[in-house]
């Protein structure tokens, strides 16, 4: 259920559930083409579904009080709150408003307590504003702070994709493509693919190893058992022909037990290279030319801690950087120096647009994409490693289309 309360130039909706991703783009549009704020409070909410609404340029909390306290602030015309002096304020006050205010400049606005009380934003020639208490005044900051109400650009298009060659692959029934044909679609995109070689014997996994070059990387290649649900199903370090050949028999009898009905189609073997982060990345088309982004952390301690975001493509390079911002484990992502920092952020905005790209491209036939794990390299280059392509009933449709003609 949802409430809403409107003011002059702001609406406040209050839900009691999660919004899900069409009702947020759904209510961004109606806000923007009628040219008001929206603060909203959608109760429990969790961390990424709040950062995604704020991508979509709404002032979300998962709370009543801090957003009450965001609707007073956008109704005031008040620009940029966070500027606001709490000079004036007691010392826990300023304590619990440390993080959500910047420094304030001249004729920025004053914060103090009133006769009651109460918590007043004041400001020449503007009646004093009574916004809620430290705690519910930080939480609207950093929402109206947060919440990007630019114009997004539209999806990009890739120069030199053949259409036909990627149908060819992702045509036919409701499925979920392998490893090897899901990379296999994504290549015309230019994506940075690893040096890899599907092989469907030990010895032409240890002749391909020999070629790649040692260490490799041997993992299971099957549409039904993935590596990221099964990590025992990848070795990493393979040293030598003899060990590929021995972890080609370990990892295809695991696999065999683990479940007899599984398509095997071999291993993959690819040159081994030392990362700094994995990534999980989820895309999935949505309304309005853009796609969701799912993107957390492909590790057991990233993935235990669900530290994950949701945000939109295509995306700049800064709304790109307040995104991972959201993230516990950001710093491993990103170097500290400046100019490796940008680097970083363009290869990773790079394949990122590029994997909305494709989604996009194929919306009628592709219902979700994978890369599990998106390697971050040492060197800030980034390596998709294990990738899965969802199929729709676009088949299925087709045939029905071309049985009523």
């Amino acid at each position: 259920m949802s409430q809403r309360t409107f003011t002059d130039g702001a609406v406040g909706v209050l839900s009691g559930r999660e919004l899900s991703t069409k009702e947020l783009t759904g209510l961004a549009e109606s806000a923007r083409a009628a040219e008001v704020r929206v603060a909203i409070a959608m109760i429990e909410a969790t961390p990424p579904r709040v950062g995604l609404a704020r991508d979509l340029g709404l002032a979300a909390v998962s709370e009543l009080r801090p957003m009450l306290s965001a609707l007073a602030l956008l109704s005031s015309g008040v620009k940029a709150a966070w500027t606001a002096s709490p000079r004036r304020l007691p010392a826990i006050d300023r304590a619990r408003l440390r993080h959500a205010l910047s420094s304030a400049g001249d004729g920025a606005p004053t914060l103090t307590r009133d006769d009651g009380s109460r918590l007043v934003l004041r400001r020449r020639g503007i009646r004093p504003l009574p916004v809620g208490e430290a705690v519910d005044l930080a939480s609207a900051l950093l929402a109206l702070e947060g919440a990007d109400d630019s114009e997004r650009a539209p999806m990009p298009t890739v120069q030199g994709v053949e259409r036909e060659r990627i149908v060819e692959v992702i045509f036919g029934p409701p499925r979920a493509l392998s490893d090897p044909s899901s990379k296999a679609a994504l290549e015309p995109y230019d994506l940075p693919l690893p040096m890899e070689e599907l092989c469907t014997s030990p010895s032409r996994a240890a002749a391909e190893a020999s070629r790649i070059g040692f260490p490799v990387r041997v993992s299971l290649a099957s549409p039904d058992l993935r590596t990221w649900d099964h990590s025992d199903l990848v070795a990493d370090g393979v040293n030598s022909a003899s060990h590929v050949r021995d972890v080609f028999r370990q990892i295809m009898a695991l696999a065999q037990s683990r479940r007899p009905d599984a398509r095997l189609l071999g291993v993959v073997v690819s040159a081994a290279q030392t990362e700094k982060a994995l990534l999980d990345v989820s895309v999935r088309p949505i309304s309005g030319g853009l796609a969701l982004l799912d993107l957390g952390f492909a590790d057991a301690h990233g993935a235990a801690a669900q530290d994950r975001i949701e945000t939109l493509l295509p995306l700049s390079a800064a709304q790109l950087e307040r995104a991972l911002s959201r993230l516990n484990g950001a710093s491993l992502l990103m170097s500290k120096t400046s100019a490796q920092r940008r680097a970083e952020l363009q290869a990773l905005r790079d394949v990122l647009t590029r994997l909305g790209a494709f989604v996009h491209d194929h919306r009628d036939a592709v219902t979700r994409l994978r890369v599990a794990p998106l390697a971050v390299l040492l060197t800030g280059a980034l390596e998709l490693r294990e990738a899965c392509v969802e199929v729709g009933d676009v088949f299925a449709r087709s045939l029905a289309a071309s049985a009523q003609l």
